[in-house]
């Protein structure tokens, strides 16, 4: 943690704002085109690096090894957890 996040983080409380959660989990059920059937993972995303719309390249890539192939990913469920 850098001194300026430390810094912000304080600035926040200071506010009487909560600090936004370090990551957000989500149940997701999804398929992928050519293959029969749904499937369920759960997906971490991390603020600022990837946000809910990511999930489909998020799941491509644990499959396939490249986020490029998202759009085999048809999201049909996201819960949070």
């Amino acid at each position: 943690m850098t001194a300026r996040s430390r810094e912000d983080r304080q600035d926040r409380r200071d506010r009487g704002q909560a600090p936004p959660p370090e990551r957000y989990g989500y149940l997701v059920t999804y398929a992928v085109r050519g293959e029969p059937g749904a499937r369920r993972a759960e997906v971490t995303v991390l603020p600022g690096y990837s946000q809910e719309e990511d999930i489909p390249r998020i799941l491509a890539a644990r499959l396939t090894g490249r986020s490029a192939d998202g759009a085999a990913i048809t999201v049909l469920d996201v819960r949070p957890i």
